[in-house]
């Protein structure tokens, strides 16, 4: 990119260079085969992004701006790449989705014209502005549960030319004030299909979220009833709702407990293909990586929602205390996911019959598990 982009620059010069960095990931989008609806292409060659992303912070938490680090900023927010914008007591609140994983989302949502959309998850409010540009302001209902993420993404809207409905209340409920919608799109992780966004689609209407660690497609076929297929892995922040849960006290290991030689590598518990199917079966499970200093590369820490914990030592050893034997039951949620050929998420996929859900692999038919269900009961194909 020729020339600095300082602050004695003019709106509407970085307006220019904006543009040309926009169309410049547009093209790269469409030669990677992310945007063949010339609508969609159109959106996104469009919708200034970086007005809806004024700011964001590279992995270390340095903040980029367009005061402060005005290239790396400009650069940045036309990266096919997702964007961490909203910080919070050092956490990530809220992201702006990798460009070429949003164009997917939306080609799998299979909008037409005059379709009413319903967003779960408004972030930026960038993927708002496009749902918007694609069927028109009127028709696009965006919830949000963070009022700060709202009132930006309102805002954000507002300088791009877009004025679609931006509600503030808990996204897990949906939005039925302006329900029936034809389509529903979620741009948050969930574990469960929730009840009232499938309620608030029209039967036949389409519905993409990421469920789990991967994004399904899912279609309503009668009365509180859907199924849909897995369209690929993806991360995505989770919903949060305005209802709390409390949280179990951590059950700590014996110190003294010299834990038992594990059935399971480091490498094997964390390969992608497997944390999909095991997240989605043990759903509110917290993994993580080389959790204490000194532990050594590859030890993984697991700790459940009941204070449960299980850690897996480089050696091979592995430690577990509280309610439930989570590592003893990774290995044997393992041992079935290796029986049935170690699947990726594309051969999943998920039926909805009111509240029972159930997770099979290859067909309705085939070999499944009851989402919500304890992880050794897998339902016989």
């Amino acid at each position: 990119m020729g020339g600095s982009i300082g602050g004695g620059r003019e709106a509407d010069d970085i307006d220019r260079e904006a543009a040309r960095l926009r169309h410049d990931l547009v093209s790269a989008l469409v030669a990677a085969g992310a945007l063949p609806d010339p609508a969609w292409r159109a959106a996104f060659e469009e919708v200034p992004r970086h007005l809806f992303v004024p700011r964001f912070y590279d992995p270390s938490g340095l903040r980029i701006d367009r005061h402060d680090h005005p290239d790396l900023w400009l650069r940045g927010v036309h990266e096919d790449r997702a964007l961490v914008t909203h910080r919070r007591g050092g956490e990530a609140v809220s992201s702006s989705s990798q460009p070429s994983l949003m164009a997917s989302m939306l080609h799998d949502l299979e909008v037409r014209d005059g379709d009413r959309v319903l967003e779960i998850g408004t972030g930026t409010g960038w993927n708002a502005a496009l749902l918007a540009h694609r069927v028109g302001d009127h028709r696009v209902t965006s919830v949000d549960l963070d009022p700060e993420l709202t009132a930006a993404a309102r805002a954000h809207l507002a300088a791009a030319g877009r004025r679609p409905r931006v509600v503030t209340a808990d996204g897990s409920m949906g939005w039925p004030a302006e329900a029936p919608y034809d389509r529903i799109i979620a741009t948050c992780r969930i574990d469960s299909v929730p009840l009232p966004w499938l309620r608030q689609l029209m039967v036949d209407g389409v519905m993409v979220a990421p469920l789990g660690y991967a994004v399904i497609q899912l279609r309503r076929t009668g009365p509180d009833r859907a199924e849909g297929r897995f369209r690929g892995g993806a991360w995505f922040m989770p919903l949060r709702t305005g209802r709390s849960r409390p949280e179990a006290p951590v059950v700590e290991p014996d110190a003294d407990d010299p834990g038992r030689p594990a059935e399971l590598t480091p490498r094997a518990a964390t390969d992608p293909d497997f944390r999909f199917w095991a997240d989605l079966c043990e759903p509110g499970v917290e993994w993580r990586m080389d959790p204490e200093p000194g532990s050594g590369p590859g030890a993984v820490a697991l700790r459940g929602p009941d204070g449960s914990t299980a850690r897996l030592g480089r050696d091979g050893m592995v430690v577990e205390a509280g309610p439930r034997r989570l590592w003893t039951e990774v290995e044997r949620l393992y041992r079935v996911w290796d029986e049935r050929g170690r699947p990726g998420p594309e051969r999943f996929g998920v039926t909805v019959e009111g509240r029972r859900q159930w997770l099979w692999i290859d067909s309705p038919d085939g070999p499944g598990h009851e989402l919500g269900e304890p992880v050794d009961a897998v339902r016989p194909g």
